[in-house]
């Protein structure tokens, strides 16, 4: 006996109709765009002459915890809240004269971390302050809002709710920032919750007149890769994504120096880095001073990485050699200082670091002494 389909219910059909036409429609809207020439839309943020933020976009900031992110992010909120009569260099972003404040671009900032009592109003006063604006003043086209309170099976609802409230409230191109994005959902390692979030991004930039800034943590340790499948997903739906941290020295240590580096740009050339500092005074973000960054710079830029000092070693040391001598060799090869040697040489061998001579043989470093004089040799790793 032939077993029959089960019958279409009415609410499927009535869904099945809407999807189409809502998909036909999408299909006259291209087909209307593709028949006369294409103008690419103008940036809304610019540093340097840089393009960086374009409208209808999704874009990233990402960095290990207490890199600033945040602060980052306040300066470039603050750029498109500046008020005309300010003076004050943000890091050196613009806008746009069409995305400009007299145009009245909204800033919508939604935090997920910051205490409600000071935290978060600091925060906010330091990018109407940065504006040209007083603590006390209310700009119609900067609004903000905390996650904090809710759960987070309850935040995904709450944000839908509240960007389809800021749609009607402003007139005007909306720049909304999540800080942090992975807060947003329950779970940033469920795909499911991940792609729900970005779906929803993804149908705002296409139906309305707004773009997303979206602040995320790295995964600890040494990667850079943006925390869970929700920082995956979003890099790569992302039109820019920006990384900040902090410049290490000779010894690896890290330094007063600021790194912003551009790991994607789609709608432009990857842009080079620029560096940025912390500021007591302006209490934020400052372009760094030209001799920090020559100094840090230069220093990373030198020979002296561990990777050629061990190959150096290796090469160097097929018999005993006083340290007076070794030193005048890696000194010369490596561009650098004794005090710069002597630590490299410290943590190669504190650690310690396998040395691979010609013949491919690992050895460790080691030293003694012999009538008041350094010797350094290589000692087999297999001989102990």
């Amino acid at each position: 006996m032939q077993t029959l389909p089960p019958p279409i219910s009415s609410s499927n059909t009535l869904t099945n109709e809407n999807n189409l036409q809502k998909l036909l429609e999408s299909q006259s809207k291209i087909r209307e765009n593709k028949s006369k020439p294409i103008t690419f839309a103008s940036p809304i943020l610019s540093q340097n002459e840089n393009a960086v933020f374009f409208p209808r976009t999704i874009n990233v900031i990402q960095g290990k915890a207490g890199v600033h992110k945040s602060r980052l992010a306040e300066t470039i909120c603050a750029t498109f809240l500046k008020q005309p009569h300010s003076n004050r260099d943000l890091l050196g972003f613009k806008t746009q004269s069409n995305y400009g404040n007299s145009a009245g671009v909204a800033v919508c900032y939604v935090d997920t971390e910051r205490n409600l009592s000071d935290q978060l109003p600091y925060a906010l006063q330091q990018i109407q302050l940065k504006a040209g604006y007083k603590i006390e003043d209310h700009p119609i086209n900067f609004d903000y809002i905390s996650l904090l309170e809710f759960s987070r099976e309850e935040r995904f609802e709450m944000l839908d709710m509240y960007l389809e409230y800021i749609r009607q409230k402003f007139n005007t191109h909306v720049f909304i920032v999540l800080d942090v994005i992975t807060d947003c959902v329950f779970n940033f390692n469920d795909s499911k919750d991940s792609m729900k979030l970005i779906d929803m991004m993804n149908r705002s930039i296409n139906r309305y007149n707004v773009s997303f800034l979206c602040l995320i943590h790295e995964n600890p340790g040494n990667t850079d890769k943006a925390r869970g499948h929700l920082g995956t997903e979003i890099t790569n739906k992302a039109s820019t994504v920006l990384q900040v941290g902090f410049e290490r020295d000779g010894e690896n240590r890290f330094t007063d120096l600021i790194k912003v580096a551009y790991l994607k740009c789609r709608s432009s050339r990857k842009h080079d880095p620029f560096y940025v500092q912390y500021s007591n005074e302006e209490k934020g973000l400052v372009l760094a001073d030209s001799s920090l960054i020559q100094e840090v710079v230069s220093i990373k830029s030198t020979k002296a990485d561990l990777p050629y000092t061990l190959e150096l070693l290796g090469s160097y040391l097929k018999i005993p050699m006083n340290k007076k001598e070794l030193y005048t060799l890696l000194m010369d090869e490596l561009g650098c200082k004794e005090r710069t040697l002597d630590n490299r040489i410290r943590q190669i061998m504190s650690t310690p670091f396998p040395i691979e001579d010609e013949s491919g043989n690992f050895y460790y470093l080691d030293k003694s002494l012999e009538n008041k004089t350094i010797f350094y040799f290589l000692k087999s790793i297999n001989n102990g």
